[in-house]
């Protein structure tokens, strides 16, 4: 089963996302903050990490910095909701 971490910042849309992805056999866990999220990129090993779309474009770019600098295979992806997660996250594990 592959991992996922997902960073956003609505709980209610990281719940759908995660409700998505749980339902496509996915393990997920997920976060509002960053330092949160680089903590657990640190303490496990996710296959992805799928940043949401209310992510600001500095903050991602940083995430996405910080992640790979500790687990440099993972793959991060943005994410824009729950109808194109799948869709996002698949791409991203074929790259």
């Amino acid at each position: 089963m592959q991992r996922v971490l997902i960073v956003g910042r609505q709980q209610t849309m990281i719940d759908k996302v995660t409700s998505t992805l749980e339902l496509e056999g996915y393990s997920v866990s997920s976060t509002l903050s960053d330092d949160v999220a680089v903590d657990l990129a640190t303490s496990s090993d996710f296959d992805a990490v799928l940043i949401g779309s209310g992510v600001s474009e500095p903050d991602r770019l940083k995430l996405k910095g910080d992640v790979l600098r500790v687990q440099p295979s993972t793959k991060v992806a943005q994410a824009h909701g729950p109808e194109s997660v799948v869709t996002v996250l698949r791409q991203a594990f074929r790259s």
